[in-house]
């Protein structure tokens, strides 16, 4: 798939790339607030890697720049469970073209959905999302905390208003 003139190709992992993935890992928590040890990513590179679950590489123009892992939470792999594009591939299309490959994927494994997560925080993770399609809301999940944390917004379904926070830090 190429935009921009770049060309993008994922790549089922393969561990000769292992420490490229296991800095990806700890780059992709940290813009989530967290700072995951090596031993952390390491579980997780093990989960991504294990059985019901699939990690794919994303390249542009032959470099790897970040990952993509699919999860089951039922029968079938249709849950895109996380992305991460390096930061300077950012605002290239690099993300698009990977879940739009993803997409193309799922399709050919006989699955018509592909479902996904975001916090409402993330907003340009929602405007990528909403522009490749995903435009229907499946399930919502809610939290009840303790914390103190800085309020976005409210929205409203079905009459019911629910605040929108940003993430802990």
């Amino acid at each position: 798939m190429k935009k921009n003139s770049i060309e993008v190709k994922l790549k089922h992992y393969a561990d000769e790339y292992e420490d490229e993935v296991l800095k990806d890992i700890i780059s992709f928590w940290k813009t989530h607030n967290c700072e995951p040890s090596k031993e952390e990513a390491s579980e997780d590179l093990k989960h991504w890697t294990s059985k019901g679950h699939l990690l794919f590489l994303i390249f542009a123009d032959d470099h790897m720049c970040g990952c993509v892992h699919l999860g089951s939470r039922g029968a079938k792999i249709d849950w895109l469970e996380d992305i991460f594009v390096r930061t300077e591939y950012r605002g290239k299309g690099i993300g698009s073209q990977a879940i739009e490959w993803i997409w193309e994927y799922i399709r050919r494994q006989g699955l018509e959905t592909l479902y996904l997560e975001v916090v409402p925080a993330n907003i340009e993770a929602i405007r990528l999302y909403h522009k490749l399609g995903f435009t229907n809301l499946n399930t919502l999940t809610l939290n009840r905390s303790v914390k103190k944390k800085e309020m976005i917004g409210e929205e409203t379904i079905h009459g019911f208003t629910f605040k929108t926070y940003l993430p802990n830090k």
